[in-house]
């Protein structure tokens, strides 16, 4: 989606020539941009904004994506957001020598269409398995001078109000139950999908990979590592070490601030040794849809 000119207050942006990609190293929507600029070998400027520190609340950031979220991409002094259409937008603007990253085939764009929507829509669900299964909350909470900067610095934005209000609840209670159950819900209902459809072939689409490979590989990454059980879904599975092996995929999962990392590592670990992984919900959660006969994944015997 391209801003409006008149929408942006921090204005030097408008004069950036070349390409320009505002994102944090750990933000999965950021890697998920990145990855398909290295796959086309697109050459860009990355300026980081860094979450961790709060920057993305800053009236500068605030004053080009008034939602106060990353990335952003910055084509000669053009603004644009949201992580799937900067998607569609690099693939417009850099098409690809060997193969498109985007279908041309009337179906299988349709499918491209939902399944990216998909994905869109786990964004939450996925938020819930970063912060309550990847990183301690002491760490992940944001201050309230932090999120008094969040609601307040620049335009008005719903869309900001309500990831404010999400931080804040998180702050004071943590991950709840349901929020934990709704996750495993979510992610269960669209590996199922996934897994029937990548039955039959290599990649999401066929034969090379896509755009959707790329959007979805970021979500089974975090949940598997937040300790959501793939093996329910073999076939999925299977993909996700396709994926893997991808040099650009796999270059993504080690960039970021080392300490982030070392204490991410350190508290997954925690959790499964105490048995209160990602896997445990979907246990709980397993056990209880067994009782009610829902269909589902199933954990093998």
């Amino acid at each position: 989606m391209k801003l409006s000119a008149d929408t942006i207050t921090t204005r030097e942006v408008l004069d950036w020539q070349g390409l320009h990609l505002l994102n944090f190293s750990q933000s999965s929507c950021s890697q998920k941009v990145r990855i398909l600029l290295a796959e086309k070998g697109v050459r860009y400027r990355s300026r980081e904004v860094n979450l961790a520190r709060g920057e993305q609340t800053t009236g500068w950031f605030l004053g080009i994506n008034p939602r106060g979220v990353v990335p952003v991409l910055v084509h000669d002094g053009e603004v644009h957001v949201e992580s799937n259409d900067i998607l569609r937008y690099i693939e417009e603007k850099f098409p690809s020598d060997q193969h498109s990253w985007f279908p041309n085939d009337a179906w299988q764009r349709d499918l491209t269409d939902r399944l990216l929507e998909l994905e869109d829509e786990l964004h939450i669900h996925l938020r819930v398995a970063t912060m309550g299964y990847l990183l301690p909350h002491s760490v992940a909470k944001k201050s309230e001078a932090e999120l008094e900067a969040y609601a307040k610095n620049g335009a008005d934005d719903p869309d900001r109000d309500q990831i404010v209000a999400w931080w804040r609840a998180y702050g004071d209670q943590g991950i709840t139950d349901r929020q934990a159950d709704e996750a495993v819900e979510a992610f269960d209902r669209a590996f199922s999908e996934l897994n029937l459809l990548i039955e039959d072939r290599q990649w999401l689409l066929g034969d090379e990979p896509s755009v959707l490979d790329i959007a979805w590989f970021i979500t089974l990454y975090r949940t598997v590592e937040a300790g959501y059980p793939i093996r329910v879904h073999p076939a999925l599975e299977e993909l996700y070490e396709r994926m893997l092996a991808r040099p650009a995929f796999r270059q993504e999962l080690t960039k970021g601030p080392r300490w982030v990392q070392v204490v991410g590592r350190l508290y997954r670990r925690f959790r499964r040794l105490r048995g209160t992984s990602l896997e445990s919900v979907y246990q709980r959660w397993s056990r209880r849809m067994n009782t009610l006969d829902t269909p589902k994944g199933k954990l093998p015997s």
